[in-house]
């Protein structure tokens, strides 16, 4: 059982890396992960330069790049691009002919853009993927591994129950959006169960605001995934509870005919601090084993999105994971749950 993958290889060659956009989540996650794999970083811009110059001047960054034009012209490097996904249409229209490219997600504001954008890339030769990294993380490898080797038979129930408390003002530009916790948030979950158990046959779902942050639509979400008869998908998520860190919960449980695991997303509980993450297993008449995870969500799941990218440039790896054209079906997907909330029985 300790044998499961947990960790995606390391690429044995790879480009330069200039991130578009210099915000938290590559402070804080993409480059501790990129310095853990001894990739190079070549440079910087953000539209803000005085968050470019405190980045580079934090993690020893050389090439501050003084306009969009300039870090575009660029060549022999993946663009890391973290910005907000309203920009993140003209960006891709910006990028040169036959570039690599790392986009944040989700992919565009809607649907319509996310088409828009796997287009651009298609008409312009350019390698992109998109940063699902929860599905490199080391507890879903290691689940995604103990469906594949059907240690678990077959699997009856999908279940993901959260409840815990997320600090929304560390992203202000939130508030001025239509829909927030779907797109923005739970949108990992929804990609990860799409990536594993394929598209569901239908979808429905119900976001809910929290008096807390009237500036924001939505922070909770009920969903319901319908898949074959025997298959239950169910996600029941809170991200703002407001009551302390003793009784919070971010579980996911997957039940099949031979088995069960229980995985804790302790990289949801007290963020952005991280708790460690968690995976048990218990399989037919076997007692409960954890199994000893080789990092967290947070950040070492970073690694496998970059890994990927740089090992399917190279040659290395036959199938670009989160590439635009399979992620295009999350953001369907992801339509269809938001267009979902107009469908309840009225009584």
């Amino acid at each position: 059982m300790e044998n499961l993958k947990q960790k995606w290889e390391k690429p044995s060659q790879s480009l330069p890396i200039l991130f578009i956009g210099a915000g938290g989540i590559i402070r804080n996650a993409h480059i501790p992960a990129y310095n853990n794999l001894g990739l190079e970083i070549d440079g910087v811009y953000d539209l803000n330069a005085e968050n470019a110059k405190n980045l580079a001047k934090d993690f020893s960054i050389k090439k501050i790049y003084n306009s969009l034009d300039e870090a575009l012209s660029k060549k022999n490097v993946v663009f890391d691009i973290a910005v907000p996904a309203d920009s993140l249409l003209e960006i891709v229209k910006s990028l040169p002919e036959n570039s690599y490219a790392l986009l944040q997600k989700p992919m565009g504001s809607n649907y319509s853009e996310a088409k828009k954008i796997l287009e651009c890339c298609q008409s312009k030769n350019i390698t992109a993927a998109l940063n699902f990294q929860l599905r490199f993380s080391p507890m879903m490898l290691c689940l995604r591994d103990v469906i594949e080797k059907k240690l678990l038979g077959d699997i009856v129930d999908v279940e993901f129950h959260y409840s815990y408390y997320l600090p929304w003002h560390l992203w202000p530009f939130l508030e001025e959006l239509e829909r927030v916790e779907i797109p923005y948030n739970s949108i990992h979950y929804f990609d990860l169960i799409r990536s594993i158990f394929g598209m569901p046959e239908g979808v429905f779902a119900y976001s809910n605001s929290h008096p807390k942050y009237p500036n924001l639509s939505d922070t909770k979400t009920t969903a319901l995934l319908k898949y074959s008869k025997n298959l239950r998908c169910a996600l029941s998520l809170n991200h703002c509870y407001q009551f302390g860190p003793q009784k919070q919960n971010a579980n996911v449980k997957i039940e099949g005919t031979n088995g069960v695991v229980l995985i804790t997303l302790g990289s949801m509980l007290n963020y952005p601090n991280f708790e460690k993450d968690k995976f048990e297993i218990k399989i037919a008449k076997n007692e409960w084993q954890e199994i000893s995870l080789k990092g967290n969500w947070f950040p070492d799941a970073f690694e496998g999105t970059m890994s990927n990218l740089q090992r399917f440039i190279h040659k290395e790896d036959k199938i670009l994971e989160t590439s635009v054209e399979d992620t295009i079906n999350t953001m369907k997907l992801i339509d269809a749950l938001i267009k979902s909330k107009d469908n309840f029985y009225k009584l």
